[in-house]
């Protein structure tokens, strides 16, 4: 997933998290569709929070659900 946002840092033992959550994403069985919703509804949880923290993360996590979508829907 290369043209997200990288991830935050984390100490070494705990960026296996990171890697799992990219590996899921491109082996997801969710439809483009449905990578496409779930980043939408990411990105509104985002704009709903004042905590920082779970802003950036919900963006940059829907950014690699619209990179999946894209993938999907270009393997289609």
């Amino acid at each position: 997933m290369s043209s997200a946002r990288p991830w935050p840092s984390l100490p070494e033992e705990d960026r296996w998290v990171h890697e799992l959550m990219d590996e899921r994403l491109e082996a997801t069985w969710q439809t483009s569709e449905q990578c496409q919703a779930r980043a939408q509804e990411l990105r509104i949880e985002a704009a709903e929070t004042d905590i920082k923290g779970i802003r950036d993360a919900a963006l940059i996590l829907a950014e690699r659900y619209e990179e999946a979508a894209a993938a999907r829907f270009a393997s289609a």
